[in-house]
């Protein structure tokens, strides 16, 4: 099986620890789930059954998780005060239907931020145009956004231009564990 994906603040739940944890949440769940098919069966009305449905989809996805950890297919991890299943798939996109739409939005939201951004008109940005964009930085911030500049000014000619803005706003929202390369799983930042 594929390495699996981990970020920095994951901590590992051992099998005890996570029949603990979840075992609550199912107790409670399926405590709720018997109240409403009593309901239906005593009144024989449907909108308790239909109040459980959801629940009871909840209950098994998180059955499922706990099998898939069970047998190896994922870790159960603990970050921050949530309780994740991560899977050699974690952290990474994988194509959308929407990924068209996104094509038709890209170019005319690129262009408006050229024309926004670039104050003398040569269908370029300049680094120093994109800091009088961004006004008071921190020396951390001022870093990021050289690195940033430098990561989608392709050409390396010291400017962003139309093609470069695109694919920057197209990568914006990349997920965490495609952040860098495949030495490193995960941004500087903790995403």
């Amino acid at each position: 099986m594929a390495e699996i994906n981990f970020h920095p603040d994951d901590r590992e739940m051992s099998t005890l620890e996570l029949a603990k944890n979840l075992g609550i949440a199912v107790f409670v769940i399926s405590v709720f789930e018997v109240m409403f098919y009593a309901m239906y069966l005593e009144g024989e009305v449907v909108l308790p059954l239909l109040c459980g449905a959801p629940l009871g989809l909840i209950l098994v996805a998180l059955l499922w998780q706990c099998v898939m950890h069970s047998f190896g297919y994922g870790r159960m991890v603990m970050n921050g005060n949530e309780i994740v299943l991560r899977t050699p798939r974690s952290g990474k996109s994988s194509p959308s239907i929407l990924d068209p739409l996104a094509r038709v939005i890209l170019a005319p939201m690129a262009r408006m931020y050229m024309r926004d951004m670039d104050k003398d008109g040569d269908g370029r940005l300049s680094f120093e145009e994109v800091l009088d964009e961004m006004g008071g930085l921190s020396k951390a911030e001022y870093a990021e956004i050289r690195k940033l500049f430098d990561r989608y000014d392709e050409d390396g000619d010291g400017y962003i231009s139309l093609k470069e803005m695109e694919e920057f706003i197209k990568h914006s929202e990349d997920n965490w564990a495609e952040e860098e390369g495949s030495g490193n799983w995960w941004s500087s930042d903790g995403n």
